[in-house]
């Protein structure tokens, strides 16, 4: 059994890659894993102010949800973003928590990780620009990989994911994770 954490950073909590992090969370769960989705909405995550405070306390001055939220990717073994895509990136509320993931990013190591990405533009390259943000992520922490993605496109319309390809994509990733 793995415990799993998925982020999603979506305002609409029907949204398109909201409905794929539960299809990936039912798969996971399906396969006998103990899975958390955990709103970035719910949890307002500040910006970061750059002052280093956290490399010499160990933790973030701000008084938000961060530190919690930081302790459950460093606990889990698997954790997954699903985000919207925003001009071609990811939402400002995942970008928001990944720049304050400074704060112990040197402890978030040895994980498997997993991309959603929720797009209306049919291409799976609409995705790409977000994935390079994640990607970037990825490569300040030690031994974590980028294990699957799931190209949620031509969802235009709130509620299109559950009758796209691309939901069953969700669930079975997060069944062979």
């Amino acid at each position: 059994m793995k415990k799993v954490v998925i982020f999603t950073s979506s305002f609409r909590d029907d949204g398109n890659s909201n409905t794929l992090a539960l299809a990936f969370k039912e798969g996971a769960e399906s396969a006998g894993n103990q899975v958390e989705i955990i709103s970035l909405k719910q949890n307002h995550i500040a910006p970061c102010i750059g002052c280093c405070y956290c490399q010499v306390h160990g933790e973030c001055f701000m008084k938000d949800k961060l530190n919690d939220l930081l302790d459950k990717i460093i606990d889990c073994n698997v954790f997954v973003f699903a985000s919207p895509t925003y001009y071609y990136s990811v939402s400002g509320n995942l970008k928001n928590f990944i720049d304050r993931t400074f704060a112990k990013f040197k402890k978030i190591k040895n994980k498997d990780f997993y991309y959603i990405g929720s797009s209306s533009d049919p291409s799976n390259a609409s995705i790409d620009g977000a994935l390079q943000t994640v990607e970037g992520f990825l490569r300040c922490l030690e031994n974590v990989k980028l294990k699957g993605v799931v190209y949620g496109t031509a969802l235009t319309d709130i509620g299109d994911a559950k009758f796209s390809k691309c939901l069953k994509e969700a669930y079975n990733l997060g069944k062979n994770i």
